[in-house]
């Protein structure tokens, strides 16, 4: 099995949680409700594969992502300064 931990595995799974759940109940409940299988089998068949494949994005993109967000981190901060330094030199 890969290797998938890591901190933006688990946030990228947590962030595909809601939809693997939902995907997992319409599933779960058809099963149950057409006699395919169990509520158990069908909501497992339906979520385990977006939360896998949710862990796997994270750990394939873990450096990309965190680039992202300090990039993106430095870029507000700059802003900042360079905003306030203009202010303070049109007060003058």
């Amino acid at each position: 099995m890969e290797q998938t931990n890591g901190f933006w595995a688990g946030a990228i799974a947590v962030a595909a949680a809601p939809v693997a759940i939902a995907a997992g109940i319409a599933k779960g409940s058809y099963d149950a409700a057409s006699g395919s299988g169990s509520f158990d089998a069908g909501f497992h068949a339906a979520a385990d594969p977006v939360i896998a494949t949710a862990r796997k994005f994270g750990t394939e993109h873990q450096d990309t992502i965190t680039k992202g967000v300090i990039g993106g981190a430095a870029t507000a901060v700059g802003a900042r300064i360079v905003g306030e330094s203009i202010k303070a030199v049109f007060r003058r």
